[in-house]
């Protein structure tokens, strides 16, 4: 409020370089004056001497007094300063909010856009290759193939059991047709699983890989997400901790008498003064008389 740019600002707004140059004040006081320079650093000075900002160390009040040819005046100056203080301070508030959260917000951001990519990727991935989950479709087939594997275990224990007790059965052949049936399923599965023998054309094997890279890769972002989230929220509860506040306590009163000039104590000093130079001269004359008499 006494600085350079809040004098600027009142020039700006309130012209306030005229209201301390009103044509009915006593030309010793206005500025610009006979004994004061018209540049802006005596307009400064000038300034200070009318203008009192100050805090009060035990209440941490502020105090503002503001002095000029009109109480009028003096009030919209006042007020002036009031709102360009709290306009300051939001603007500080602002400033410390934004240095505060925008880097913790702009991680979370590239983090978000991370995800959405990879989303996309996965989404491509499924379409490229009309499958929705590897891992899922996976499962089912290994378990079938256990299930293969165990029948036909079962079938050549039978097989050999029928040789054994009928050498010449024709049920052998017939066993002997079921396990090759079986070996076949479990080849194709095998070969679909695991895709040896260049038969993995549609092989899970590379579509797993390339799943698994993706939502390793999505599930790491998806916790980056929540550690960032979370630092987020704790810069913002710091920032709304070191938010200041200005609360006017009381309006900027307009004055019903005029303070200055203070009319009783410049009469009373001028009557002193011109008392005793009034008695100083009666001296001197005196003094002169009477030398002149010897």
């Amino acid at each position: 409020m006494i600085s350079r740019d809040a004098l600027k600002m009142l020039i700006e707004k309130v012209r306030i370089n005229t209201l301390f140059n009103d044509p009915s004040a006593d030309f010793l006081a206005k500025f610009p004056s006979f004994f004061l320079r018209k540049d802006f650093e005596s307009f400064y000075s000038y300034y200070r001497r009318h203008i009192d900002a100050r805090i009060d160390e035990e209440t941490g009040i502020s105090h503002l007094r503001v002095r000029t040819f009109s109480a009028l005046d003096s009030q919209r100056v006042a007020q002036t300063l009031l709102d360009a203080g709290e306009r300051l301070v939001n603007e500080i508030n602002d400033r410390q909010r934004y240095n505060t959260l925008h880097a913790a917000q702009m991680e979370l951001d590239t983090s978000l856009k991370e995800l959405h990519d990879t989303e996309m990727q996965l989404a491509i991935y499924r379409y490229s290759n009309e499958i929705i989950d590897p891992m899922k479709q996976a499962i089912p087939m290994v378990g079938t193939a256990l299930s293969l594997e165990t029948r036909l275990s079962m079938l050549e224990a039978e097989k050999k059991q029928l040789i054994l007790s009928a050498p010449n059965s024709p049920l052998i052949k017939v066993y002997a047709q079921r396990i090759a049936s079986i070996q076949a399923q479990m080849s194709g599965m095998q070969a679909h699983i695991t895709g040896r023998k260049g038969e993995g054309q549609g092989s899970l094997v590379p579509k797993l890989l390339g799943y698994d890279e993706l939502t390793v890769k999505k599930s790491i972002i998806e916790k980056k997400i929540l550690a960032e989230t979370s630092a987020l929220e704790m810069a913002k509860a710091q920032a709304d901790r070191q938010m200041l506040y200005v609360t006017v306590v009381a309006q900027p009163s307009l004055p019903d008498y005029p303070e200055y000039p203070k009319n009783l104590a410049f009469l009373f000093i001028t009557f002193v003064s011109a008392l005793l130079v009034y008695a100083t001269g009666k001296l001197l004359v005196a003094g002169a008389r009477e030398h002149a008499l010897q």
